[in-house]
């Protein structure tokens, strides 16, 4: 005879087994809640802003193993924007303006991707970001391999706090910029506070971490192989703890 315990955990599985997978094989908005999977590769030109667009919270995209490729140097891979509870995993964006945008968020989760940008040259603003994470908080960004873009991950503005950088190796290729860069958002002039970067691999880039504007983040364990300098400025009490720079000759 069953435990009440075990035939409440029974009922409690029984919902998440059944979740239905809605496949997505072309350029979407997300606006409901559920588990969505790409089922082929997803290519994108010049005249959307963006490939997948998320809306909606408590969404899970897997990629699937699959890559979405933008026109290059345009548009948006996927685009988070006022949603909580996002995980982003297991694929490949590439040859877009921004791979990951998340704004105006918190608790999104982005883990096991590869972003490769072009390497083209750097105008105003950069052509080309592995994730631009604006006014969220609570993002993780862990464990993604982010190639030959000029700027790898951009954190802007005060609202933007609690984050967490970690794990991700980030290779400049042509026309590298900032492996890591924070700094204030348009109409406001502070920068983001309270993040955690730890224990990422940032290669190639002529500066490793660039800090304007931020407060009380924490820079942990890092490795900045760098060509100019590892940090350029720092911000109020952020710390600067056990990186391990190397300069390249």
């Amino acid at each position: 005879m069953r435990s009440s315990t075990a035939i409440a955990l029974v009922a409690l599985a029984a919902p998440l087994a059944a979740q239905e997978v809605t496949p997505i094989g072309s350029p979407r908005a997300i606006t409901a809640p559920g588990a969505y999977q790409l089922v082929a590769n997803l290519d994108f030109d010049a005249n959307r802003d963006w490939a997948i667009n998320i809306t909606a919270s408590g969404v899970t995209l897997d990629l699937n193993g699959h890559q979405i490729k933008g026109p290059g140097g345009r548009g948006i891979g996927v685009r988070v924007a006022g949603a909580s509870g996002v995980r982003i995993h297991n694929g490949s964006i590439a040859d877009t303006a921004f791979g990951i945008v998340v704004e105006n968020s918190q608790n999104v989760t982005v883990t096991g991707l590869e972003i490769r940008g072009q390497g083209l040259a750097v105008a105003a603003p950069p052509p080309e970001v592995g994730i631009m994470i604006v006014q969220s908080r609570a993002v993780v960004f862990e464990r993604n391999n982010v190639f030959n873009t000029p700027l790898g991950v951009f954190v802007r503005g005060s609202r933007s706090s609690g984050n967490r950088i970690t794990g991700n190796t980030i290779t400049s290729g042509t026309n590298g910029v900032f492996g890591i860069c924070y700094n204030p958002a348009p109409g406001d002039p502070n920068g983001p506070r309270g993040d955690l970067v730890a224990d990422n691999l940032i290669s190639g880039f002529p500066v490793g971490i660039q800090v304007t504007g931020s407060a009380s983040n924490v820079f942990r364990g890092n490795t900045i192989v760098f060509r100019t300098s590892a940090f350029e400025s720092m911000g109020t009490n952020d710390l600067d703890l056990e990186n391990t720079k190397v300069q390249l000759r």
